[in-house]
């Protein structure tokens, strides 16, 4: 009589183990998702002709320096073209991908497989303009 619930704790114990494992080995097989980085560029439009430098990090690699002349006159939106532009040709293109998104923001990201980075500006003389950088 008092074995059936011994019995009963022992299967329901031996049935977690056996969920908790397959969902153990689902999340090791999951490829890691890179992490987005945000240019923001805000200010209304560029007041005189600059440019703006970033520096990409890789995890495993040599910093790359991106630099964008920015003209006079060009607005937020055109400005984050530009930025897009220079991401693209001047990034490779197997490692890294970059997108403009709500207009004036502009998304740079690992490809899938390729490790994280960081990203920063080194020098924004773009008179008029701000760029603001943020992970997310």
């Amino acid at each position: 009589m008092h074995i059936h619930p011994l019995k009963t704790c022992a299967i329901a114990f031996a049935a977690a183990l056996l969920c908790s494992g397959s969902a153990q080995a689902a999340d090791e097989s999951a490829p890691a998702r890179g992490e987005k980085w945000r240019v923001e560029c805000s200010g209304g439009h560029a007041t005189d002709d600059g440019e703006v430098q970033f520096r990409l990090t890789p995890q495993d690699g040599n910093p790359i320096l991106v630099t964008v002349k920015i003209f006079r006159g060009r607005g937020e939106h055109f400005v984050a073209q530009d930025l897009l532009k220079a991401f693209k040709d001047q990034l490779p293109r197997k490692r890294f991908g970059a997108e403009v998104v709500a207009s004036q923001l502009v998304l740079v990201k690992p490809r899938a497989g390729e490790p994280d980075f960081t990203l920063e500006v080194v020098e924004a003389a773009v008179p008029g303009m701000r760029f603001h950088v943020s992970k997310g």
